[in-house]
């Protein structure tokens, strides 16, 4: 328990180191921007630069904002295991959020002329260049410290069968040598005393909690293939007043594709299994960045928007928006936004049309349909009739990234495997949007909605969106 709470303070310590980081790199941007770089910076971007306390506000934002990022992403999890490729990218991810949101911020205040561009860019630039390497170095020292024993989760494992022992040699495999096993506590008496691959056989699981008293034991992994209740009971409730860490193994849970957690609820105590991505943080940060993203966007992409709107309201009667009720998260019943892209009368045509359509399953499509207007054509092989959803994405029917809403009609038709997809609120874009549209097959679009909502993460949903532009660019399976 007490190592516990000192990894928890060295972590809290290192993010306020990375705070102070974060200070030093806006005043250094600042430096570089109004010194030696000024006149550079004046032609390329054309602005001058101020006073330093006229940008003083982009400092606690940026710092909140990648704070959030850092802690919502676990960042500090696992610190020693990620290569220096992986800690890039997640510093990388975190200062193009934070820069991507303060730019949001400016374009909704419309503060253009008062907050130099140039220097929000060069603070992100200087954090990272600043982070990285400490990132970098502080794995590295503490993967020296660890091969030299400090800082090792010891560990004994509960089982003595080939897969204990496998974990046994996974374990002590782990990038950054954290894991060093003690030794197994065998279900069998009869074992004791013996070896299993290269450890000793320390006990029987019922004498797990003497083996922690006599030895340095941080964790346990049980792993048994049968055990006695009341024995395993006792055997946690005395690793847990003790502050041993329990990892328990079901292996019938791998078969679920649903994660398993245990908590309180009503003053009782559950096992739960859900599909829906863990980690409220995470969810209430891709929460704000589609409220800030949609907004900024609906309002940069205004002119076009109404520009749209007009052209499709001139070439054939019926308004200029379609709205169709659509299935949302869980099921939930919402209004969908799209420019019109067919004739008013097109739902009516749409019986006589069923045996010519191109995709399998019980989606919709017909490469050449005869009920989409010219304007029509255009938007969809551009994908502009999705932008009226940015209105739903800010409203929260929707997110930016996200499986596809379909209409009502073809939710009926799921099959029980298909409906997991919407265990996540939908989004304008996802993996079925950069990976061919209509060219893939009903059941692949299902499995590639169901990939992005068991790899969820905040970083997938950035890869999502920076692949979405060269998707809409190729137009490959667009009509």
């Amino acid at each position: 328990m007490l190592a516990r709470v000192r990894h928890e303070r060295r972590v809290q310590a290192y993010f306020a180191v990375e705070l102070g980081i974060g200070t030093l790199a806006f005043f250094l941007a600042y430096w570089i921007r109004s010194g030696p770089l000024a006149s550079w910076f004046e032609r390329a971007f054309d602005q001058q630069i101020g006073p330093v306390s006229q940008y003083l506000w982009i400092l606690p934002v940026f710092l909140a904002l990648w704070g959030a990022f850092a802690w919502s992403t676990d960042a500090y999890r696992s610190f020693r295991q990620r290569g220096p490729v992986a800690h890039a990218l997640q510093v990388l991810a975190g200062e193009a959020m934070a820069v991507f949101a303060i730019f949001a911020v400016i374009a909704l205040a419309k503060m253009g002329e008062e907050v130099n561009r140039s220097l929000v860019l060069l603070v992100g630039a200087s954090h990272f260049a600043l982070v990285f390497p400490l990132r970098v170095g502080t794995r590295s020292v503490l993967a020296y410290y660890t091969l030299k024993g400090y800082d090792r989760h010891f560990v004994v494992i509960a089982g003595t069968h080939p897969d204990a022992i496998r974990l046994a040699r996974d374990l002590e495999r782990t990038s950054g040598a954290v894991y060093q096993v003690r030794g197994f506590a065998a279900e069998d008496p009869a074992e004791v005393g013996r070896t299993a691959g290269a450890w000793r056989i320390l006990g029987t699981i019922s004498e797990i909690p003497d083996i922690a008293r006599r030895e340095v034991v941080d964790e346990v992994f049980f792993v048994p293939r049968a055990w006695d209740v009341p024995v395993v009971e006792r055997v946690l409730r005395e690793c847990d007043a003790m502050g041993v860490i329990v990892h328990w193994s079901m292996p019938w849970f791998e078969e679920l594709s649903s994660r398993v957690r245990a908590g309180h609820f009503l003053d009782r105590s559950f096992v739960t299994f859900s599909s829906v991505p863990p980690g409220e943080a995470q969810l209430a940060l891709k929460r704000v960045i589609d409220v800030v993203g949609a907004a900024a966007l609906l309002v940069a992409l205004s002119p076009a928007l109404l520009l749209l709107g007009l052209l499709v309201a001139l070439e054939s009667p019926g308004g200029a928006i379609f709205r169709q009720q659509r299935a949302g998260m869980n099921g939930r019943r919402f209004t969908l936004y799209k420019f019109r892209t067919m004739e008013r009368d097109a739902p009516l045509k749409r019986a006589g049309l069923e045996s010519r359509n191109e995709l399998d399953g019980p989606a919709f499509k017909i490469k050449d349909d005869p009920r989409v207007t010219t304007v029509g054509r255009f938007l969809r092989r551009t994908s502009l009739d999705e932008l009226p959803q940015l209105w739903n994405v800010f409203k929260g029917d929707m997110s930016l990234v996200g499986p596809r809403p379909l209409p009502d009609y073809e939710v009926e038709k799921f099959q029980p495997w298909h409906r997991r997809r919407m265990n996540m609120r939908p989004g304008i874009t996802c993996l079925w949007q950069i990976s061919g549209r209509n060219e893939i097959r009903f059941d692949e679009w299902m499995r590639l909605d169901l990939e992005y909502i068991d790899r969820w993460s905040i970083w997938l949903d950035v890869v999502i969106l920076l692949k979405t532009l060269p998707a809409v660019l190729r137009g490959r399976g667009a009509y």
